[in-house]
């Protein structure tokens, strides 16, 4: 299922220098690259630790008590 996104100015010039950097072959392939990695982190084992990190942060901020 493809999806299109759009891009601001600024995101398109942004998305172009990740690209030149990290050598992607097209946006399409960035953005597959992010969503991979992101999903893994939320699949991962460790996701409880991150969320009493998280938790931490917020009620530090003041957010959560």
């Amino acid at each position: 299922m493809a999806k299109k996104v759009k891009l601001t100015k600024e995101g398109s010039e942004k998305a172009d220098e990740i690209i030149a950097f990290h050598g992607y072959s097209s946006v399409d392939e960035l953005v597959e690259n992010l969503i991979n990695n992101e999903y893994e982190k939320i699949k991962s084992d460790d996701n409880d630790d991150n969320k009493d990190e998280q938790a931490e942060r917020l009620s530090g901020l003041g957010y959560i008590s």
